[in-house]
């Protein structure tokens, strides 16, 4: 199944983040920040998010600063919460795998 979020704010222009394999794909297009494309690997996140204000967090496991912004219930609650859970499913499993406790 694919997991893919597309997020569109007035001010911050728009994010989509796509769950592969072992990283999340994240695609900032901005008129202020103009372009930025990221992957960062499932086992460096957090699987638990931080909410802040009207933001949701994904930090890496060093807690050196969030990996993943995610604006709450965007574009819609169902979709956004079944984003969160996969990403949250998917890091502790290549988290564990990484560390030697599951095998995949």
């Amino acid at each position: 199944m694919e997991h893919k979020l597309i997020q569109k704010h007035l001010i911050h222009g728009t994010q989509e983040l796509e769950l592969r394999d072992d990283f999340v794909k994240v695609k900032i297009t901005s008129l202020l920040h103009g372009n930025k494309e990221l992957d960062i690997e499932l086992a460096m996140l957090n699987p638990e998010p931080v909410i802040d204000n009207s933001q949701l967090h994904f930090h890496s496991r060093v807690k050196c600063g969030p990996l993943i912004s995610l604006y709450l219930n965007k574009p819609n609650v169902e979709d956004f919460n079944n984003f969160v859970e996969a990403v949250k499913t998917k890091a502790k499993q290549e988290f564990d795998s990484f560390a030697g406790l599951i095998k995949l």
